[in-house]
């Protein structure tokens, strides 16, 4: 290739073909789907199982059965107790010798606030958002491990209490006053533990195939509050531009 072939003058009249540039911004709107906002949050939480599998080969994995589910609504904090698989990875004998027949499994988690993400259903051609409460991630804990062992330090100390341990102790208390502002105060995870020890838990019934009774719900819902716009349509597009 020349030199001359690479650099044009100012002069010179240069024809460009853009059919390709236009025909990649072309991008017509096919369908508009009219949006239904609910006003009226509908108490709604979203569970993430975190070690829950998407997949299990090709099969997508379904979600769990769930035995007992509880609620603590001060501390947000969620329990599910889920039944384990004893035909996988799992010692039947040792179970009921050593852990009273541990055979079920309790996935926990705190309910965090998140704005703006909201659950979407589509029903004859319409679109619905209804506002998410909070999302919380389910995760193992082995509370039944605790309980047992401390089942079992309990008895060892009864074993154990001689008359030296059972002599009556004098214990001297003094009373603090409320407004000695220099006492240590619970704050951060100490307080939400605290809380969540002396907040008393509601058991819920988990039920499944309510998807219908939802909808209609949702649906309701937003024909009884109908949101109205607090500006005009082209003040909004204004503002994009």
């Amino acid at each position: 290739m020349s030199k001359e072939s690479l650099f044009v003058d100012e002069d010179m009249d240069v024809d460009v073909d853009m059919s390709e540039t236009s025909d990649a911004e072309d991008d017509p709107v096919v369908k508009e789907i009219p949006l239904n906002l609910l006003s009226k949050e509908l108490d709604l939480h979203l569970l993430q199982y975190v070690n829950k599998p998407r997949l299990l080969g090709r099969k997508p994995v379904e979600h769990p059965f769930v035995l007992a589910s509880r609620y603590k609504k001060k501390s947000a904090l969620w329990e599910l107790d889920i039944p384990l698989d004893e035909q996988a990875f799992f010692n039947k004998n040792k179970t009921e010798n050593e852990w009273e027949a541990a055979n079920l499994q309790t996935l926990r988690g705190v309910g965090v606030p998140n704005e703006g993400q909201y659950a979407a259903i589509c029903v004859d051609g319409e679109l619905y958002l209804s506002k998410i409460s909070d999302v919380a991630q389910m995760r193992p804990t082995f509370k039944y491990l605790d309980s047992i062992a401390q089942k079992k330090k309990q008895e060892e100390n009864k074993n154990n209490m001689t008359a030296a341990s059972q002599r009556s102790q004098v214990v001297t208390m003094s009373v603090k006053s409320v407004s000695d502002q220099s006492q240590n105060r619970l704050t951060g995870s100490l307080l939400a533990h605290k809380i969540a020890d002396e907040d008393d838990y509601e058991e819920y019934e988990w039920t499944i195939d309510q998807f219908e009774q939802f909808k209609n719900a949702v649906i309701e819902e937003s024909q009884k509050n109908i949101l109205e716009p607090q500006q005009s349509t082209e003040s909004y597009i204004s503002s994009l531009v």
